[in-house]
């Protein structure tokens, strides 16, 4: 029986940052009364609870995807098997999606004899994130003895693949405040950011859009991660807060995670029960195709985030 190999802690944990902050969602039209959502609560209090059903409406849409993490995230050693294509071409497909970048890859005709390609490789072509192929030892010359079936799997060749690759979109927030005009940005988690993204920052009364500069170069993500200066292509056009949310998540994302969270925040019509409350509800709710509260926003969440969930190996 083969030893057990030494574990490794994953690293990417459960979610503990919601994917759309308190002031992103104060930004977008959500009819909601915020000041209420803990009735005679502090400021602080409030913050804090809408803080958490953000991060509940997150997890949901982490779950909708099949427990595949939305945000740009570090998968480490992942390994597959697959067959080479007529032309010898491999296909791998990733876990998770939609993949960002490649850290490492190796392949073999056994698990004990891997061959790492050497990246970036010439040969190597990824599809909408989705499916990743290339050629073993395209552009190298063989000298060594032909083991098998030489250096170049043969069609329908059983080959093993162990890779490490950075999936899903930038989602960070402002590690320092930055003044208008910045030529740089300090996030605190750059995984997922690379050269050239358009970032977005939600900032009520000041919202832009941010270019990474071409001359950033990412570095493998680490755990916890590392606060980064990222350098801009044009300097910012507003100053921002730290804190401040920045993120490369695609608006159906965030707009699904912010009309779960209203749904969640619904609140039934009690002004004209008695006795009278002194705090009314933070919304009306209204009763959907299928009825109950939110039932609407449910729906339409689901559906802006069917193109983003998973296509799974077979």
């Amino acid at each position: 029986m083969p030893a057990i190999p030494v574990l490794v802690p994953p690293p990417s944990g459960v979610l503990s940052q919601p994917y759309v902050t308190n002031g992103m969602f104060a930004g977008f039209p959500q009819w909601l009364d915020l000041d209420d959502l803990i009735p005679g609560g502090a400021a602080a209090l409030q913050a804090d609870s809408l803080a958490d059903v953000l991060l509940q409406a997150s997890d949901w849409a982490v779950g909708v995807c099949e427990e595949m993490p939305l945000h740009a995230h570090y998968v480490q050693g992942e390994n597959q098997r697959t067959r080479a294509g007529g032309s010898g071409r491999l296909y791998i497909k990733p876990r998770d999606v939609p993949v960002r970048a490649i850290t490492s890859l190796s392949f073999g005709w056994d698990p004990s004899a891997m061959t790492a390609l050497s990246l970036p490789a010439s040969s190597m072509w990824v599809e909408d994130g989705r499916e990743v192929s290339f050629v073993p030892f395209a552009g190298l010359q063989f000298t060594g003895p032909a083991i098998q079936f030489g250096p170049a799997p043969a069609p329908g060749m059983l080959t093993y693949v162990n890779w490490s690759y950075v999936a899903g979109y930038p989602s960070t927030t402002l590690a320092s405040a930055v003044l208008a005009s910045a030529s740089s940005v300090t996030v605190t988690d750059p995984t997922g950011i690379l050269p050239g993204d358009t970032l977005r920052i939600y900032d009520p009364g000041a919202s832009e859009a941010l270019t990474v500069a071409a001359s950033y170069v990412p570095a493998i993500p680490t755990v916890p991660p590392t606060p980064t200066a990222v350098p801009l292509a044009v300097p910012t056009v507003n100053p921002h807060a730290l804190g401040t949310g920045i993120t490369g998540m695609p608006r159906k994302v965030l707009q699904a995670v912010i009309a779960y969270a209203v749904a969640l925040l619904m609140r039934e019509d009690v002004s004209a029960e008695e006795p009278a409350s002194g705090f009314g509800p933070a919304a009306r709710s209204t009763a959907g195709a299928r009825g109950g509260a939110g039932a609407g926003l449910v729906n339409d969440a689901y559906e802006w985030l069917a193109p983003y969930r998973p296509t799974w190996r077979s």
